[in-house]
């Protein structure tokens, strides 16, 4: 189950988010004449950048939830993308041939998922021997948030918790070099990085409100409150915590990812 949900406030989020800044480890195994699969490529805004560096050659964005594909696919209309593709997909059962990909991509989804070695064995699946898969996943046990006064302090455990929760692993970043290794990945390359999320105070100011949606009114508030895992007084004070945060004058975030690059042989 996709914690964080589909919110307005979330798909924004997600909108801001580039290859050069969120593929940045993959980027150089990335040439014209390659086909490429996106995998839970929300609202398709990394996939548009790999279309343009692997073009003519296809690409596909896939993601099991239909309205960020119907957005990203608003945009591919407005773009006149002639070589890029969206549509609804299962990661657990992607709708491809055997060997069909040079290359495969996967950016923050494996966390959500209760058997990300399965879904992984159908990456290795579509892609072709020789072809390549680039993996980013966040480990929130490196999350940096800046003061993280109450009820600030309880953000990052309550998110661990809902993840846990729905059969998700919020540490999936240190995770994935096993996971791969396990679906049958066995030449691999590793790294890590971090997503400052207050570089300027425009930005810091722009995530504080979407922080504090999160946790106030969003399918994310919703999902810990059924889970008894929150209650919703004690949200909304965490909600206007993070509004305060956002003025701060020393105010910082920075989420962490595990990165990964693995061949099939």
């Amino acid at each position: 189950m996709y914690s964080v949900g589909y919110d307005a406030a979330t798909t924004d989020f997600f909108h801001h988010r580039r290859a050069a800044s969120h593929a940045a480890f993959f980027l150089p195994h990335v040439r014209p004449g390659m086909t490429l699969l996106d995998c839970g490529c929300g609202p398709g805004t990394i996939t548009f950048d790999f279309a343009a560096l692997v073009a003519p050659a296809e690409v596909v964005g896939v993601d099991i939830e239909p309205s960020q594909l119907r957005f990203a696919q608003t945009q591919a209309a407005d773009r006149e993308n002639s070589n890029i593709h969206f549509s609804v997909a299962d990661l657990y059962a992607l709708p491809f041939s055997d060997n069909v990909f040079d290359a495969v991509f996967l950016h923050g989804v494996l966390e959500h998922m209760q058997t990300p070695v399965a879904a992984l064995g159908e990456v290795c699946r579509v892609l072709k021997h020789g072809g390549i898969v680039g993996a980013r996943h966040a480990d929130f046990g490196g999350f940096l948030l800046e003061p993280a006064e109450p009820p600030l302090d309880r953000f990052v455990p309550l998110f661990e918790r809902l993840m846990v929760h729905n059969g998700g692993d919020p540490m999936a970043g240190r995770h994935q070099l096993r996971w791969l290794r396990e679906a049958g990945f066995d030449q691999l390359v590793v790294s890590a990085s971090y997503d400052c999320w207050t570089s300027t105070p425009e930005e810091t100011r722009r995530n504080a409100c979407f922080l504090a949606e999160l946790v106030g009114t969003s399918a994310f508030a919703s999902q810990l409150i059924e889970a008894g895992l929150a209650d919703s007084a004690a949200l909304a004070r965490m909600s206007e915590g993070f509004i305060a945060w956002g003025e701060h004058s020393h105010a910082f975030a920075a989420e962490a990812w595990g990165e990964a690059v693995a061949w099939k042989t």
